[in-house]
């Protein structure tokens, strides 16, 4: 049988829920909060910080490097969210620019591009550690990829700019 995390089962069990409460994932849903809290714990686990590093790193600074280092030179759309997010001068922190990226990317349908591209940047792969990381280990990232397109074929309608919690 094969390994199971937790987190995985958990934001399955969140995923279905956002299915089985209608057509249209607004702000006002119950599960949304805690499915997206779930999607920043996949994010962050088994992301290491620098050794030398007066910043902490965070699950936004992945995102940020895809415009930096894209090689396949498909990523127009997931650059504007990217650049989208970079400049909005509400958002305070790492944690508050990759919650709303996040938000966006489920309002666009475009997460699993962002995270399908983050798997093909082996700089940023390195972040992550092989032994904790979702993102490193194939037998989790394709139940993790399989959630996001379930999540991809959702419609959500999310007010990203007068969601306060972003900000922080």
């Amino acid at each position: 049988m094969a390994p199971k995390d937790p987190l995985l089962g958990t934001l399955k069990v969140c995923v279905l829920n956002l299915q089985s409460d209608g057509e249209m994932v607004t702000d006002a849903n119950p599960h949304l909060a805690s499915c997206c809290e779930l999607l920043e714990l996949v994010l962050r686990k088994g992301l290491q910080q620098p050794v030398i590093s007066l910043v902490h790193r965070d699950y936004w600074q992945s995102f940020e490097q895809l415009t930096h280092h894209d090689a396949c030179g498909r990523l127009s759309a997931l650059s504007l969210a990217v650049e989208q997010t970079r400049v909005c001068r509400k958002l305070l922190s790492a944690q508050g620019r990759g919650r709303y990226l996040l938000r966006l990317a489920l309002s666009r349908k475009a997460l699993p591009q962002f995270i399908s591209h983050l798997l093909h940047m082996p700089r940023v792969l390195e972040w992550y550690s092989p032994e904790v990381s979702i993102l490193r280990n194939e037998e989790f990232v394709e139940p993790f990829m399989s959630l996001l397109l379930v999540l991809s074929h959702m419609e959500f309608k999310l007010r990203s700019e007068q969601v306060l919690y972003l900000y922080y």
